[in-house]
């Protein structure tokens, strides 16, 4: 079975037109298109500033197929900048009782890599509505950003963490490019959560279920990369939408250096020039200086995910979960 991304719509539009329009990549696809993008052998790069990709059409068969072949890339919100590279990017036409369906397959795109969670987001949204706004009604939904205005050398910290064991509480901060009412979203919509927190080689959150209110209660599972799976539950304590989150924190296991101790995490969200100072308070570790010191080097690396996550969707928006 194949696991690399698919998805496909159906159009009364012809074959042909169907053909036609997937090769006018800047009216669906991002305005910021360099090179042709026609005909077999052409060479094309989709510029978003930081993240770029080069393909090369490597098979083009009017009314049929057409298949890139990803040359280079740079996909700036992930470790691994060249994870595109050597992929092909497939879409094939079938005529189907009357009708059109466009296939669309991103061969090498699978769930193991890290990219996927974002780009699944992002394909969706730039096949399933914007190339098929395109054919079926004549105007796409590209990414219109212009170059020469972009904000992309955004000054920003990155994420630190302190533990102070005397008092039992952990410090965090980042600074991130959206509005704090983004990131409040992103702190608390479960579908976001299991997107940004955790990787493939450390653990991802699954099963993240709230009821999101004062004194409502939450379960999460923490799943390794070996399919181990470590539940952890809570309950808030102080909601102040884009502003102020408060929770308690239990593993529901035998964490190695904090047990099943209780502890609070309170998230404030201030507003500056670039977007949003997150500020994370972690305390209850009293008697764990272990615990404080691992949890310190832990916030600095969630932190960083969730950089990543809005960094992404400050280039992506129209990619966003939940918009």
């Amino acid at each position: 079975m194949n696991s690399s991304f698919q998805c496909s719509f159906n159009t009364k539009e012809p074959a042909n037109e169907v053909f036609d329009k997937i090769n006018r990549v800047s009216e669906w696809w991002t305005i910021n298109i360099i090179g042709e993008s026609k005909s077999a052998g052409d060479i094309f790069k989709s510029d978003f500033d930081e993240t770029w990709a080069t393909m090369q059409i490597s098979e083009s068969i009017p009314g049929n197929k057409v298949v890139w072949h990803v040359r280079d890339c740079n996909l700036h919100f992930i470790h691994d900048k060249k994870e595109w590279k050597d992929t092909n990017i497939i879409f094939e036409i079938i005529p189907k009782n009357g009708a059109t369906e466009l296939h669309f397959t991103h061969e090498g795109l699978v769930p193991e890599v890290e990219c996927y969670s974002k780009c699944e987001q992002g394909w969706t949204f730039y096949i399933k509505t914007s190339l098929a706004n395109f054919i079926n009604e004549g105007k796409g939904n590209p990414d219109t950003m212009d170059l020469s205005k972009k904000k992309s050398e955004i000054k920003r910290r990155n994420p630190r963490a302190v533990a102070d064991v005397e008092k039992g509480v952990v410090l965090a901060s980042a600074e991130l490019v959206l509005s704090p009412s983004r990131v409040f979203r992103a702190l608390t919509r479960p579908n976001e959560i299991e997107v940004w927190w955790g990787s493939n080689d450390t653990y991802r959150m699954r099963e993240w279920k709230a009821d999101l209110q004062p004194g409502g209660n939450y379960t999460v599972v923490v799943t390794l990369p070996n399919g181990a799976a470590h539940p952890a539950s809570g309950s808030f304590i102080d909601i102040e939408p884009s502003h102020k989150l408060s929770h308690t924190r239990k593993y529901n296991w035998d964490h190695p250096t904090l047990g099943q101790q209780e502890t609070i995490i309170t998230y404030l969200l201030d507003p500056i020039e670039i977007g949003t100072r997150i500020t994370v308070r972690h305390e209850g570790f009293s008697g764990f200086p272990d615990a404080a010191f691992e949890h310190a080097d832990g916030w600095e690396r969630v932190l960083g995910w969730l950089d990543h996550y809005i960094y992404y969707n400050y280039y992506f928006p129209k990619g966003e979960l939940g918009a």
